[in-house]
């Protein structure tokens, strides 16, 4: 098998259907899909185009003339809040309409955005303010910034690339502003983010976040805290019977009302796909920190901790894990064949104390990530060997296996034009859902990634 290098050839679309053909249900992917820089572009080309992304949190921008830069798949954007209204944000393409100039080069604030070539100014929402030289053939209306689809609910912010290729983002926003907002996110700051720059195809980043097969050697610390690892992390009866007893348990102190909230829904190439679920942390803690003790102060209007997490599916690369103290939101954005950005951010309620320790919050988060990204990594460089072949996931990588089924289907539907027969649905096992009315509700797209939603 031939081993991929950055000066490989282009290869056409009916070779990429014939790979794609040839895939063994239940393995991973053959070498090109994770290493090929042509197999790359076509993603750019036509999956990147359908996919909702997060980009920011609101509190970036919390007033009017405040905007940000930020990174939609490989292109380079700016959010800015034109307006004091609450949904006065849009987004554009970081680019003069001039001569193609980078406008913006860091986040600021302003009434105009400028770009520092030849001094063209824009208003907030995206028209082109100066004319003075401009021929008079020319129609200034014609010139104003290219804009990017947003969307802002529950405090979070998406972007997409094509607003003719993205699917219809209410219904997400319809299912999840409330859970988002009885977490706290949308009256939260930032306290934290990193950058864990990742030298993998994207594929492997999110293979190995929906899966916690390998957290028993790898996470240490997760395996730590996180009482699900019982289910998602060993295949041991006696775990999976602790696991229901510690379910059981919580669910005596919390209630129907917080055990069987959920929101559930199967994504396609034409509908985004998103997923709210609560479940126990376990082990009696509070929250996610190292001693499982509170780490700053309750979101979301709570009065006491009830040793729960919330987990949300954002889309197919965005997710958010929130404790009852600080939320963790995870995006993870495709630069190139080999490289992906695993961005981090940690919020707390906007009324937390200045000198919160941000360590605390991070820390299992960040100590995990950072394996991550060392396995992943590793996960890469071996691929590359020309010795790699696919090899089988075992039936604790089951939502990375149905990912894997998902988007070679998708990826087939893009380059012929001709929907395939649907695959065949994933379900999650029912013992790893707090709720069994959750555990009902599965759909095909519902994520199992560490925290489980």
């Amino acid at each position: 098998m031939q081993a991929y290098t950055s000066n490989s050839q282009p290869i056409d679309r009916s070779e990429t259907v014939r790979l794609i053909d040839r895939q063994r249900p239940d393995w991973s992917l053959e070498q090109a899909f994770y290493a090929d820089p042509a197999i790359f572009a076509l993603e750019r080309d036509l999956w990147f185009p359908r996919q909702w992304m997060l980009v920011a949190h609101a509190s970036e921008v919390p007033e009017k003339g405040r905007y940000i830069v930020r990174q939609l798949f490989d292109e380079e954007i700016i959010v800015v809040r034109f307006g004091d209204g609450e949904e006065d944000i849009a987004a554009y393409y970081n680019i003069c309409t001039h001569r193609g100039s980078r406008l913006c080069a860091k986040d600021g604030r302003g009434k105009l955005l400028v770009c520092p070539y030849h001094a063209w100014s824009f208003r907030l929402t995206g028209e082109l303010q100066s004319r003075q030289d401009l021929p008079e053939s020319v129609d200034p209306e014609a010139l104003g910034l290219h804009r990017v689809p947003c969307k802002h609910f529950g405090g979070l912010v998406f972007c997409g690339l094509d607003a003719n290729s993205l699917p219809d983002i209410q219904p997400v926003a319809d299912g999840l502003t409330g859970g988002l907002r009885e977490n706290g996110l949308d009256r939260a700051r930032i306290v934290a983010r990193k950058n864990y720059l990742t030298k993998a195809n994207w594929k492997l980043v999110l293979e190995n976040f929906l899966e916690c097969y390998h957290c028993r050697p790898a996470h240490p610390e997760y395996y730590r805290v996180n009482g699900h690892v019982k289910v998602t992390a060993t295949r041991d009866a006696d775990k999976a019977v602790e696991w229901q007893n510690e379910i059981e348990a919580w669910h005596s102190v919390i209630g129907d009302a917080e055990f069987h909230k959920g929101a559930w829904q199967a994504g396609d190439l034409d509908t985004m796909p998103f997923a709210m679920h609560r479940k126990p942390i376990g082990s009696g803690r509070n929250t996610l920190s190292n001693t499982g003790e509170g780490v700053s102060c309750l979101m979301g209007g709570r009065h006491a901790y009830d040793g729960g997490e919330s987990g949300f599916r954002l889309g197919r690369l965005s997710f958010a894990s929130a404790a009852n103290d600080y939320v963790t939101l995870f995006q993870m954005i495709p630069r190139s064949a080999m490289e992906t950005d695993v961005i981090l951010t940690w919020l707390v309620d906007k009324d937390a104390d200045n000198d919160v320790d941000a360590d605390a919050i991070s820390w299992m988060w960040d100590v995990t990530t950072v394996q991550d990204k060392k396995i992943t990594e590793d996960n890469a460089d071996g691929i590359m060997s020309r010795a790699y072949r696919p090899g089988p996931y075992t039936p604790l990588e089951s939502q990375t296996s149905f990912f894997v089924q998902t988007y070679l289907s998708e990826l087939r539907s893009l380059i012929t034009g001709t929907r395939g027969a649907p695959i065949s649905q994933w379900s999650a096992p029912k013992e790893l859902f707090a709720s069994p009315k959750a555990a009902s509700a599965t759909r095909a797209s519902d994520p199992q990634p560490k925290m489980p939603l």
